[in-house]
């Protein structure tokens, strides 16, 4: 058939409309049906991740999840508005066990959970993986066990930027047999296409167990104190080999001969980009890097925060001389423009703009970063394949 003999309807179906128009067109949906329909197109997807379009669209809300850090404790949730009931935090659509559930990561909207013990190989039970603005959820069948002297890491990934499956990474560590090295590192991924785990060659014995972050396909991994990122290349169900490297971190190291004590910085990611914030030296700067390139740091922020604590020394020594931030940076999100701290002097988390600088409490809890988890939360409203996660009427 010619251009010039198609029906009025296959014309409109076959137009292109300027992303203007597009963008207008979705600015006009209610939230929810907005983030389920950019779920099917990624053009669509990508409109909310753009500076230029994401002001004029329908924004996620966001809140913090956070979990005293002691068995059989409730999960609770600062910051969504109290009119989004639908999004059951509390995870009370996943089956109950024998114990309790239990935080241990959050993924773009979705959350690793498991049934009490500590994360050893002997005391992991059920690990889960589920979605609270869906009802959805999905018990992972736990890998091999190893040696009861190993110590087991599980670490969520999934981005919908670039991806529609998620990944969960197993690290195991076990005693290395060289006494002159502490532990050796192995992994195993699992894959939600297909809901079984593949065993990729990889090792290392370096200590690669600190926070992390899942970005267009790879995972960033810190070191528990050398000041870098392990990156990690998402495998599929055929790779044998994982591709990796090490990224040297921007700002100062944790430098205890020193007597400066300071937990590393604090990882996000703004529109597919890897971003890392960390306090400058007298606490009273905190400076925010994206990762231009395999390896160069750009500085796109420093915002002042004497202000928002009302004083001008943000530096303690503990009991045994370190000097010490008295606050500390639990998450970040440059697309809604604002920083989460934890005042650990007068127990309040506070959201600070980063344009404005202006803060507001979140939440106060006697201890809040010693004695809680916490995970930054955006829901995500998109459905999964009925053969990956079960809705809670199953």
């Amino acid at each position: 058939m010619l251009e010039g003999d198609l029906e009025p309807w296959q014309e409109m179906t076959t137009m292109v409309l300027p992303d203007d128009l597009v963008v207008e067109i979705l600015s006009r949906l209610p939230l929810k049906s907005f983030c389920r329909f950019k779920c099917v197109c990624k053009s669509w997807l990508a409109f909310s991740s753009d500076p230029h379009y994401r002001q004029k669209l329908p924004r996620n809300p966001i809140g913090l999840l956070y979990q005293k850090r002691e068995h059989g404790t409730s999960i609770h949730l600062a910051g969504l508005p109290s009119r989004d009931r639908d999004i059951d935090t509390t995870l009370g659509f996943v089956p109950c066990r024998e114990y309790p559930l239990e935080l241990k990561d959050c993924s773009n909207g979705l959350i690793l959970c498991y049934h009490g013990g500590i994360m050893y190989s002997e005391g992991i039970s059920d690990p889960i993986v589920c979605n609270p603005a869906t009802q959805e959820w999905m018990e992972i069948p736990y890998a091999e066990p190893g040696s009861a002297a190993n110590e087991i890491d599980l670490k969520l990934c999934f981005d919908p930027l670039w991806s529609q499956h998620f990944y969960v990474f197993k690290f195991e560590s076990s005693p290395s047999p060289d006494p002159d090295h502490g532990t050796s590192t192995g992994v195993k991924v699992f894959f939600s296409e297909d809901s079984t785990w593949s065993t990729c060659l990889w090792e290392t014995e370096d200590a690669f167990w600190g926070d992390s972050l899942f970005v267009n396909g790879v995972l960033y991994v810190g070191h528990l104190w050398g000041h870098c990122l392990l990156a990690l290349d998402a495998p599929d169900t055929l790779t044998q080999l994982l591709s990796d490297r090490t990224i040297q971190l921007p700002g100062f190291p944790y430098a205890p001969d020193q007597k400066f004590y300071c937990c590393d910085g604090c990882l996000c990611q703004s529109s597919g980009v890897l971003c890392y914030a960390q306090q400058e030296l007298d606490g009273c700067m905190l400076r925010i890097w994206s990762l231009e390139g395999a390896d160069r740091w750009v500085v796109k922020h420093r915002l002042s925060v004497n202000d928002v604590f009302g004083r001008d020394m943000l530096l303690r020594t503990n009991s045994r001389g370190l000097w010490y931030f008295d606050y500390e940076i639990l998450d970040f999100d440059l697309e809604r423009e604002l920083v989460i701290l934890a005042d650990l002097a007068t127990d309040k988390v506070l959201s600070v703009s980063i344009s404005t600088g202006e803060g507001s409490e979140i939440l106060k809890i006697p201890s809040f970063f010693e004695l809680y988890r916490s995970l930054f939360y955006v829901p995500y409203y998109c459905k999964f394949p009925a053969s990956v996660l079960q809705g809670a009427q199953d």
